[in-house]
């Protein structure tokens, strides 16, 4: 049985009306213990507990104890909803209609990158209903707000299940033909958020994409080309460990993975399907992907701070220290720019239109063989018995 429990996480500036809001904290908690935490800030997802083989809890997303944390580092976009159009809108603008739309430029005074300078990301999302299994925030973007054209309702259900799935189903509706592309932004690391770049290392991971997006220049716009990953770094068609494939990215301008896959050039927004695996071995943990989404951002945190260089970590849960390549993140959405490629999937909704974005998260354990196995057997193969890992 599914329960939601809510409680007061802090207080937060709503940035249209100036003024202090009261910050509520909704956790959503199944029989097998495994738990979502969502705060109405940017329809933030705050904290996932999930158990391992050895039914152990811990925490497998970044993030912050507080909101002076989300605000301080409001720029890596911790877990936050992205919109109203998730990434690039390449120059600003775009040809809808017959007319161009230029909307804010908040990268480099030249783009706009996650929606503009107040993105859905620190917008205070209203609680529009509680479910028997979750929750639905609601946030009605208002016509012209960042440049975007007519009054867009948004409603993202937020909901769990006893298979351990956790769902984030985000539905909108406007009264003017205007671009959508919602994602969500959560920071992973499955071997429990203390653990570092260690336990991202330590990563199994795999996305079933046989093409990668072309980007121009330093910018990192869509050319509207595809690259095969064959032959690449980028081809995890089958499992590879992460810290195998981010070591060879030490000569490349990109120290570890920022790249955009493509799922399905027949996209159908009706059809749900796999999109990859991560598993942390010595905890068992895995994790699968599923959406009805046609493409991936994977990053695995190369903006952080860098130890080696001195640099002030990011200071997360549990006084964490956040460094380069901590964690990764999956963004499911639409092509970035497709406002600007007509070869992409369309990108538009009309009044009378509905969009639906669908992506589904199975955590689930896979028991080393080493947890079983008797210890005497264990040494006569020459191997060490697995370790009880600390609680994280």
């Amino acid at each position: 049985m599914v329960k939601v429990v809510e409680d007061i996480f802090g207080i937060a500036t709503n940035p249209f009306t100036k003024r202090a809001q009261v910050i509520r904290r909704y956790t959503i908690t199944n029989t097998n213990r495994l738990s979502v935490s969502i705060i109405q800030l940017g329809a933030t997802i705050q904290s996932i507990q999930a158990p391992d083989a050895y039914h152990q809890l811990s925490d497998v997303v970044l993030g912050f104890d507080d909101i002076a944390g989300y605000v301080k580092y409001r720029n890596y976009k911790f877990g936050c909803t992205l919109g109203r159009v998730t990434d690039v809108v390449g120059n600003g603008e775009f040809i809808m209609d017959e007319r161009r739309v230029i909307v804010s430029k908040n990268l480099g005074h030249k783009h706009q990158m996650n929606g503009g300078f107040v993105g859905f990301d620190q917008v205070i999302w209203d609680l529009y209903m509680k479910r028997p299994d979750g929750v639905t925030l609601r946030h009605v973007s208002q016509d012209g707000h960042e440049g975007f054209p007519g009054t867009l309702n948004i409603f993202i259900h937020f909901t769990i299940d006893d298979d351990n799935r956790f769902f984030i189903r985000i539905e909108g509706t406007t009264n003017q033909t205007t671009p959508v592309n919602i994602s969500n932004h959560i920071y992973f690391n499955l071997a429990g958020q203390t653990t570092g770049i260690k336990g991202i290392f330590d990563h199994q991971i795999n996305i079933e994409a046989m093409e990668t997006m072309d980007t121009s220049g330093g910018d990192g716009i869509p050319t509207g080309k595809f690259k095969s990953v064959n032959d690449s770094v980028y081809d995890i068609r089958l499992p590879v460990f992460m810290g195998d494939r981010v070591r060879q990215f030490v000569e490349r301008p990109v120290k570890g993975y920022d790249v955009c896959y493509a799922l399905d050039k027949e996209f159908d927004s009706n059809i749900t399907r796999y999109v990859g695996r991560f598993l942390h071995p010595e905890s068992g943990r895995f994790m699968e992907i599923f959406s009805n989404q046609p493409s991936v951002k994977f990053s695995t945190a190369n903006n952080f701070p860098q130890e080696p260089l001195g640099d002030e970590p990011i200071l997360g849960k549990k006084c964490t220290r956040y460094w380069q390549h901590c964690g990764f993140s999956l963004q499911l959405l639409n092509y970035p720019d497709a406002v600007n490629q007509p070869d992409f999937p369309r990108i538009f909704i009309n009044p009378g239109e509905h969009y639906f974005h669908e992506t589904i998260y199975h955590f689930g354990v896979q028991e080393s063989w080493k947890c079983c196995a008797d210890p005497e057997e264990l040494e006569a193969l020459g191997e060490e018995p697995l370790k009880r890992p600390s609680v994280h």
